[in-house]
């Protein structure tokens, strides 16, 4: 706009390219340029979401390294001992017999603190689920509930478990746990066990009818620890028989992905590794052949045995 010699206003004309200069996108090009994001977004985002899956996998191996180091520190102060899955008196539990766990007492040790949360918690995975996986005292067939998370100290009863402070033992305070812990955990109606044939187990169980009370396990009694599983993603103890994924009652959860679903592990002598969920070695009474059995724990892998050869490769096939 310009003023002429008698203060008459008037426009210049815009040539054609300044008119092209000035107009916006045409509805089509706009069209395009969404569809170009769109088409990154959907290239980009599973990229990004298995990257996140990937960092929480390194951060669930970072804290079993950090768990094992507590349970080696709790060991050079206890002679050697590796913490209990759970202290207990007699052969039953229930309301009279409530159990501590080895998160509670890591934590009240102050060899390493955890909560009563998903966050901040070294005692969870990163990828545990909200969901209360032993509420009704088993995991059952529903695939999630070992992926999720068991609070203790616990009491334990026929039709569900619950947590409970044990303020006279010294747990004050919940601890969410979601690593499951290689332990011989025989309780319900009196039955022998095998001393020492895992990582931990529930002292203080018995007499059994031999007579015998479920010892303290020591690192010194291990014959492979670098095999020996001691910790996994999971929750509670037990149950070695029933480790692959899908099984019925299963404690381990396939959290990270791999071929089928892989369980991170950490070993007796602290380093870490993921085993598949068809591959996680299993214990005898299975109803597999014991060939099969020796081959899962007698190899080069991870095994659920403290000494593979003693409690394998002398047993007879029945």
């Amino acid at each position: 706009m310009q003023t002429g010699n008698r203060g008459i206003r008037y426009s210049i004309p815009l040539d054609h390219r300044e008119r092209r200069r000035h107009r916006g996108f045409t509805l089509l090009e706009l069209l395009v340029v969404i569809g170009i994001i769109g088409l990154l977004m959907a290239i980009l985002l599973p990229a990004l979401s298995s990257a996140r899956k990937q960092a929480k996998a390194v951060l669930c191996r970072a804290q079993l390294r950090s768990l094992m180091t507590a349970i080696q520190t709790y060991a050079s102060q206890n002679s050697g001992a590796v913490v209990p899955s759970y202290n207990m008196h007699g052969v039953s539990v229930g309301v009279l017999n409530p159990l501590d766990g080895w998160g509670p007492i890591l934590d009240a040790g102050l060899y390493i603190t955890g909560n009563g949360s998903l966050k901040d918690n070294p005692f969870v995975c990163p990828e545990t689920l909200d969901v209360e996986g032993m509420a009704g005292t088993q995991t059952g067939t529903n695939r999630e509930h070992p992926k999720g998370y068991m609070d203790w100290p616990a009491v334990l009863t026929l039709s569900k478990n619950y947590s409970k402070t044990l303020p006279e033992r010294g747990f004050d305070r919940i601890i969410r746990v979601g690593y499951w812990i290689n332990g011989d955990n025989p309780i319900g109606p009196r039955r022998p066990f095998t001393p020492g044939i895992h990582f931990t187990g529930s002292v203080g169980y018995g007499p059994d009818p031999f007579g015998r009370v479920l010892k303290t396990q020591r690192f010194e009694e291990f014959q492979t620890p670098g095999r020996l599983i001691a910790l996994a993603d999971g929750l509670y103890s037990g149950n070695q028989e029933k480790t692959r994924l899908g099984d019925r009652d299963s404690r381990i959860g396939y959290r990270h992905p791999g071929r089928v679903g892989r369980a991170n592990v950490a070993l007796a002598d602290g380093h870490v590794d993921a085993i598949e969920g068809d591959a996680f070695p299993r214990k005898m009474d299975t109803g597999m052949p014991l060939e099969e059995i020796r081959r899962e724990n007698l190899g080069t892998g991870p095994t659920v045995y403290s000494d593979p050869v003693r409690f394998l490769a002398e047993v007879k096939e029945p």
